[in-house]
């Protein structure tokens, strides 16, 4: 009888000792999940940065197409004569 009891308690110990590690494997295993929702967040917000500074750089090379600047000089021509063209349509419209 002592023999059972004492296999029982040895298996009860073990129980516990098998709880407490899947409570840590459980709290582990939701600190990384937040991590990764915390990460994916991060990402998201910097790939609409990202998004924003890509349109902040075609207005800004736009606009220095627009202003002659020495390396888009060819695309500041070809922009005024496309204008010039427009304008040209809009008088033969006119008259």
């Amino acid at each position: 009888m002592q023999e059972l009891a004492s296999g029982l308690k040895s298996i009860e110990l073990k129980i516990k000792a098998l709880i407490e590690e899947n409570d840590k494997l459980q709290a582990t295993v939701q600190s990384k999940d937040d991590a990764i929702i915390a990460i994916k967040n991060d990402n998201n917000h910097l790939k609409i940065a990202l998004e924003n500074k890509e349109e902040e750089l075609v207005a800004l090379k736009t606009a220095n197409a627009m202003l002659g600047s020495d390396d888009y000089k060819t695309k500041t021509k070809l922009k005024i004569n496309a204008l010039v063209k427009e304008i040209d349509q809009c008088i033969a419209q006119l008259a």
